[in-house]
């Protein structure tokens, strides 16, 4: 190119070509060596513009660059409102700094990788806006707002540094810094051994672990003369403990509700009789007219028999927290002794277990302060302990063993009303101390706080997923993004602080979860996918046909069986599960939306085609959880 130049340019000098003459002639020429440069140096010029994208020079400039991918012919008044400005702000918050990356761009192709997105790059796509009118809705939150902020910037200063998007709360609370901090500064300053001996360190060992004891009862308002904690591995181990111990005997029946963890569903291998209430028809709140005549039916027919109820106190999977006060009155005027799954619940909700009155409940204290992990805790009334009955025993759990070759074992165990009988071997004594802080951590945060502020985020996420539709179809026909079942307020349910839900493409073919986590993941923001280890509420939504499946199918898949014709079915199904804790501010929230619209919405035939591309490549699950 540059020889061609030059031959033409002193050929101009000598003047053997007119000025006008030359222009005529080789217009064709210099329209093609115009276009040309501008294909090589549009990522330079699209840096040197200014930030105001919105400005029409601006606008025409680029959307003469790249008319043949954006094809905008007409360019409206007021350019904010015009869709070729709300291309190129999309374009600058996708970080865009290639002729090629602008061309893909432009194409609404995702073959490029998406950057995270900053305070800054989403301010452009209506941040602010969006802020104050959430502020102005939801009053409660701006009363809080600088306050969690601070949190935020003191003990997860991490999720900005990193520009982390966290939405996964439900799954795992994030480890504040001062619970670091104050952890590190016991351990290296204190001396603490195993509490089963009576040295100095020992002493200091049970004395740390008996206030971690009485601060839990503190948080969840039980009784200290009524209620007693055990130290267990996690939430799930607490269920355990509690359903390997229940004398369920041959006629004892066990009872749970319809969106129970896998764990809570495990405890039915214990009892020769169990029973699920159902949810009320396509939703995914409980029907507890049928949960009462249920349990009434069930103690007319079974008199003088131990009988079980597991309630879960949030599902894991809606988010939906039940009345959990009417539910356990019935259950206890038929009765029957009440087991709570708090796991999901305790995090951004206050409980009083004193109130409620349930016999047992399981807590994991990972999800309520983020440290420690590896222990949680049985809390359990002592009166409720005198019924259970250990198939084992072991170090700590008993007084006294004799062990003869001609009687063999004779026993003598702790007093079952307290914990000692109930805790295998050596208790995590330093993460007792941990334990302890962290709940001290939370009460000083407050409980009512956390609640309100995650409250009005979950409720903003939701009425905005409501509001996503896919662009109308030549008959003028919408067709949601989203769907997941609607809260009816008249039945005493509240939004916890999760939301899950499914998504469909235009042609209402679902999108698999799993590329909705991809493209999240690319975009920074950790949200969960899959079924949660929940298959109940999994299979009310979708309708499954393993509701169908013969007793011989179902047998084969359950003996681990590869049963690869059953589980091909399932390819894709599951949720997207979105979950806020007191670290989350509104611009995560906004993040998340922002996300399913630009990278979801504005992409109708790349999403299509990509969800058919996924369920083709993917192999049948190992798992529906």
């Amino acid at each position: 190119m540059e020889p061609m130049v030059g031959y033409l340019m002193e050929k101009l000098r000598a003047g053997s070509l007119s000025l006008l003459c030359w222009l005529l002639s080789n217009a064709f020429f210099i329209v093609w060596f115009l276009t040309l440069y501008l294909k090589r140096n549009m990522a330079t010029l699209i840096r040197s513009l200014p930030e105001a994208w919105g400005d029409s020079s601006d606008e025409k400039a680029l959307s003469g660059l790249v008319e043949n991918e954006v094809k905008v012919n007409d360019l409206r008044k007021n350019p904010a409102d015009d869709e070729n400005c709300k291309y190129f702000k999309r374009a600058q918050a996708d970080n865009v700094s290639s002729s090629e990356q602008l061309r893909q761009h432009a194409l609404g192709r995702l073959g490029m990788k998406p950057q995270a997105w900053t305070e800054k790059n989403v301010d452009s796509l209506g941040y602010q806006e969006a802020h104050d009118k959430f502020l102005k809705d939801f009053s409660e939150f701006s009363e809080t707002e600088q306050r969690f902020q601070a949190i935020r910037d003191k003990d997860f200063s991490c999720l900005d540094e990193q520009e982390l998007t966290y939405l996964d709360y439900t799954g795992s609370m994030l480890t504040p810094l001062s619970l670091i901090d104050s952890q590190t500064e016991f351990l290296r300053n204190r001396i603490v051994g195993n509490p089963h001996s009576h040295s100095l360190p020992s002493e200091l060992a049970s004395a740390v672990d008996q206030r971690a004891r009485e601060a839990v009862l503190s948080i969840l308002h039980a009784d200290p003369s009524e209620y007693t904690i055990i130290w267990t591995q996690n939430a799930t181990g607490a269920l355990k403990l509690v359903g390997e111990s229940y004398p369920f005997g041959d006629e004892g029946v066990y009872m749970y509700s319809p969106d129970s963890h896998n764990s809570v569903l495990g405890v039915a291998r214990y009892a020769k009789h169990y029973k699920m209430f159902p949810f009320v028809k396509d939703s995914w709140m409980w029907d507890v007219p049928e949960a009462s005549k249920l349990i009434k039916s069930i103690s007319q027919a079974s008199k003088g028999s131990n009988k079980l109820v597991a309630i879960t106190g949030q599902s894991n999977v809606s988010g939906i927290k039940h009345p959990l006060g009417e539910m356990v009155r019935t259950a206890h005027e038929n009765g029957w002794d009440v087991m709570l799954d708090i796991a999901a619940m305790a995090p951004t909700s206050g409980i009083n277990m004193s109130e409620i009155g349930a016999e047992f409940a399981c807590v994991s204290f990972y999800k309520m302060f983020g440290y420690p992990s590896g222990i949680g805790a049985l809390v359990a009334k002592k009166s409720a302990l005198q019924k259970l009955e250990r198939p084992w025993f072991s170090g700590g759990t008993v007084r006294m063993v004799r062990s003869d070759t001609e009687k063999g074992l004779y026993v003598i165990m702790h007093k079952k009303d307290n914990s000692e009988s109930f805790e295998d071997g050596t208790p995590n004594f330093q993460m007792s101390a941990a334990v302890e802080q962290g709940v001290r951590y939370v009460q000083s945060i407050g409980i009512d706080r956390i609640t309100a502020h995650t409250s009005c985020l979950i409720r903003w996420i939701g009425q905005e997923l409501r509001e996503l539709y896919w662009n109308e179809d030549k008959y003028g026909r919408t067709k949601a993004l989203i769907k997941f079942p609607e809260l009816k307020s008249d039945t005493g349910c509240i939004q916890g602080s999760s939301l899950a839900f499914a998504m469909y493409t235009e042609e209402n073919k679902l999108i698999p979860h799993q590329l909705i986590g991809n493209l999240a993941r690319e975009r920074g923001i950790a949200i969960r996918t899959g079924c949660f280890c929940n298959p109940g509420t999994g299979l009310e939504f979708f309708q499954s046909s393993m509701h169908n499946l013969s007793s011989s199918e179902f047998f084969e898949f359950a003996n681990g069986n590869c049963a690869e014709d059953i589980l091909d079915e399932f390819r894709g199904i599951g949720f997207i599960r979105v979950s806020v804790g007191f670290p989350t501010t509104f611009m995560d929230a906004f993040k998340f939306v922002t996300f399913l619209r630009e990278d979801i919405l504005r992409r109708p035939k790349v999403i299509s085609a990509l969800a058919d591309e996924w369920l083709k490549k993917m192999e049948p699950p190992a798992s529906l959880c």
